[in-house]
């Protein structure tokens, strides 16, 4: 993506890799480290990335021990004495791994677990190094090293699983969120507006409404795929309606433009809402017949079925949070939060 910011005639181009699609098929969601994390036991494709896109997508501890198949001080783990109910996942791909109730005190000084999380959870090979006969362990989407199993665990399965915390993220049990998908133009933009709002748990910046799998943000932003920059909000069903996620949408956006928002123009910046069902798209056609007196061009956003969600490269994420300074979010991502915020002032957190 190029953002053409032409008040300060500057040019901001980024780039990565992203990552599988995740379907939601949990109700855990958090941030850890800023890393947005949604479960997901039904991938089907591995995560594959070049050693210098592990290495930009990973802190250095963990690309230590994920890509370099460290290990780290025992005891020195933020992880270790975690006991909060929820799922460790892995630091590189957010496979899910070990959940809280296989979580038990080794004393060994590193994270242990008597099973994994599901079948799709780990792989294990021998590992013969420094002199002993060892079986490790990798994640089974990433290939990341992650430790190794020992048979002295607990019942019931009497096994321990010795895991580097520096290769886990955990994430905590939140009660049952939905989840709505939108395309707005940028997606730093939008996802600063609905974290924003009250209800909404979480928003992850991503790609959806093309054909291509696994597309990047060079891919996206360079017009070479049919996906537009999206994004999924998770959100709380008892405390804000689907109704007035979308409502938010199109205040958030100028629904007359054709591929493009604000600055950024291209069919990778068209508005999109998805729906999932026949309700949803009820409530998205109403709010379209609404609005559309207001204007005197006709409506351009799209109304899809959604179908696949990509989530996006690790530096998007709560990218107006973490560069509040940055040129085009300085002069296009903040503003416009403040001008969508104004007209939905009722729904602000």
């Amino acid at each position: 993506m190029i953002k053409l910011i032409s008040s300060l005639c500057l040019i901001v181009a980024f780039s990565a890799c992203a990552q599988q699609n995740k379907k939601v098929a949990s109700s855990y969601v958090s941030k850890n480290n800023d890393v947005s994390v949604s479960l997901d036991t039904t991938w089907t494709e591995k995560v594959v990335k070049s050693d210098a896109e592990w290495k930009k997508s990973l802190t250095p501890k963990q690309y230590y021990i994920l890509r370099e198949h460290g290990t780290e001080r025992p005891f020195s783990s933020e992880l270790y004495e975690v006991k909060e109910e929820g799922v460790y996942v892995c630091a590189g791909c957010k496979n899910p791994l070990f959940g809280s109730d296989s979580k038990f005190n080794s004393g060994t000084g590193w994270p242990s677990y008597f099973k994994p999380y599901s079948t799709k959870s780990l792989n294990v090979s021998a590992d013969n190094s420094l002199g002993m006969q060892r079986d490790a362990l990798t994640c089974k989407r990433c290939d990341g090293h992650l430790g190794h199993v020992f048979n002295d665990g607990p019942k019931p399965t009497g096994l321990r699983y010795c895991i580097d915390g520096d290769g886990l993220l955990f994430v905590p049990k939140q009660g049952k969120l939905a989840v709505a998908t939108f395309a707005g133009g940028c997606f730093w933009c939008t996802e600063t507006i609905f974290e924003s709002i009250k209800g909404v748990q979480e928003v992850i910046s991503g790609y959806s409404g093309g054909k291509e799998t696994n597309p990047s943000y060079e891919s996206v932003g360079g017009g070479r795929t049919s996906h537009a920059e999206a994004f999924q909000v998770y959100y709380d069903p008892n405390v804000i309606s689907y109704n007035d996620l979308v409502r938010v949408f199109f205040a958030s956006i100028d629904p007359t433009i054709v591929n493009g928002q604000g600055p950024d123009r291209g069919a990778q910046y068209r508005t999109i809402a998805f729906y999932t069902n026949d309700s949803e798209k009820a409530i998205i056609d109403a709010k379209i017949a609404e609005i559309a007196k207001e204007y005197s061009k006709p409506i351009a956003t799209q109304v899809v079925k959604f179908d696949k969600f990509y989530e996006a490269e690790e530096y998007h994420q709560n990218f107006v949070k973490r560069n509040p300074n940055q040129g085009y979010v300085r002069a296009e991502s903040i503003p416009r939060r403040e001008r969508t915020l104004a007209k939905v002032k009722d729904l602000v957190k």
